[in-house]
C-alpha cells in the first residue's frame, strides 16, 4: 500500500498564507472531496499553529511527537482519512530550529515540504505593518529604527530551507515564488498545482477576519504606530483592526502623507543587495535555475516618497482619528 502524501505548507509569512489556510478550512470538505485532507485537529485561526508552537516549546523538547500535544490526534486523524494527500499548514513551521522530532513523519508518510518566498523588500514592509497591527508584538518603532535594530534573521530563505532540507530531502522541497509573473493564477490554484492536485475546486470565500492581514496604508499605519504604547487590552484588537483596514480601504488615497511601513529606494536596494546571493543559491538548489530571484534593480521607489513627511504630525493624527470616530 502506497504511503499517503503529506505536504507540510511553512510559509513563508506574508504570502498570503492566512488567506490560504482560512479557505482551505472553510472549503474542508470539497478537499476532501478532491482527496486532500485538511485536517481539523492541531489547528487555531483556521491554520495548524499549535502543531509549531509545541515542537517550538522548550517545556516540551524532550516530548516525542507522538505525544507532544495536538500531534497524536492530528496523525490519527490523517491515518483515519481515504484522503491520499494531506496539507499541514502553519508559517510558524519556518521558526523552528530542531526539526529532529519531524524524522518520523518520513516514515509514515511521503513529505514534501511547500514554501513561498517573496521579493525581500516587500515582504520586510508587510512583515513589519504586521507587527504593528498584531496585539503581542505593537511595534511601536518607525520601519527605519527596526531595520537598524534588528537582525532580519526572517529574509534568510536559504538558511530556512536548508535547514528542512537536511531532514526531509532537496529534492522533497517545493519552493514558489510569491509574484503575479510567477504564480499560476491565484495563489490557492498555484498552491493547489504545487501540490499537484489537478481537481477544479470550487473554493469557498473566507470570512472578514482575514482583512486582518492586509497591509495598513502609511497614515493609518503611523497612527497605529504611536498608539501601540498605550493599548493594554487585548480583548477587541483583532476587531479593531479588522474594522480599520475596512476603513481604509474607502479612504486609501487620503492616507498617503507620511512614509510610515515605507522603505526608500536606497533601502529597498541595501535589502535586496543583502539576501539576493542567498536567494540565488535558492534558485539554483530548490528551482534547478540561475537566476536571482527579485534582484535589486526591479525595485520601484514609492510614489512621492521624498516629499512624504518621516513622522506623523498632529494634524495627520487627527485627520485618522476622525476616520475611525466614523466608523458604523
Amino acid at each position: 500500500m502506497s504511503k499517503k502524501t503529506l505536504h507540510i505548507h511553512i510559509g513563508s509569512h506574508k504570502t498570503a498564507t492566512t488567506t490560504l489556510q482560512n479557505t482551505f478550512a472553510v472549503s474542508s470538505d470539497l478537499l476532501e472531496h478532491a482527496g486532500v485532507l485538511y485536517p481539523a485537529t492541531g489547528r487555531k485561526f483556521q491554520a495548524h499553529h499549535p502543531l509549531a508552537w509545541q515542537l517550538r516549546d522548550t517545556a516540551q523538547s524532550g516530548t516525542s511527537l507522538e505525544d507532544l500535544g495536538d500531534w497524536p490526534a492530528t496523525l490519527q486523524e490523517i491515518d483515519a482519512s481515504s484522503a491520499s494527500q494531506v496539507i499541514i499548514s502553519s508559517e510558524d513551521f519556518e521558526w523552528l530550529q530542531d526539526l529532529s522530532r519531524l524524522e518520523l513523519l518520513k516514515d509514515r508518510y511521503d513529505v514534501r515540504v511547500l514554501f513561498y518566498i517573496r521579493s525581500p523588500e516587500r515582504y520586510l514592509e508587510s512583515y513589519y505593518n504586521q507587527l504593528v497591527k498584531d496585539f503581542q508584538t505593537r511595534e511601536a518603532r518607525t520601519l527605519e529604527t527596526y531595520v537598524a535594530e534588528q537582525p532580519l534573521f526572517f529574509l534568510d530563505n536559504l538558511t530556512i530551507l536548508n535547514r528542512w532540507s537536511e531532514v526531509f530531502g532537496q529534492t522533497n522541497i517545493r519552493v514558489r515564488l510569491f509574484d503575479r509573473k510567477y504564480l499560476k493564477g491565484t495563489v490557492t490554484e498555484d498552491f493547489m498545482d504545487a501540490i499537484g492536485c489537478q481537481s477544479q475546486i470550487a473554493f469557498r470565500v473566507p470570512d472578514v477576519s482575514v482583512l486582518q492581514k492586509v497591509s495598513l496604508p502609511p497614515d493609518a499605519l503611523e497612527y497605529l504606530r504611536l498608539c501601540n504604547p498605550h493599548f493594554t487590552r487585548e480583548a477587541g484588537h483583532h476587531s479593531f483592526v479588522v474594522k480599520l483596514v475596512q476603513m481604509t480601504q474607502q479612504h486609501h488615497l487620503q492616507l498617503q502623507q507620511t512614509r510610515a511601513g515605507l522603505l526608500s529606494l536606497q533601502a529597498q536596494h541595501n535589502v535586496m543587495r543583502r539576501f539576493a546571493g542567498g536567494n540565488r543559491q535558492v534558485a539554483r538548489r530548490y528551482l534547478g535555475s540561475d537566476f536571482v530571484p527579485f534582484p535589486p534593480n526591479q525595485a520601484k521607489p514609492h510614489p512621492d516618497f521624498e516629499n512624504r513627511m518621516p513622522v506623523a504630525d498632529a494634524a495627520v493624527v487627527a485627520k485618522v482619528a476622525a476616520m475611525i470616530h466614523s466608523i458604523d
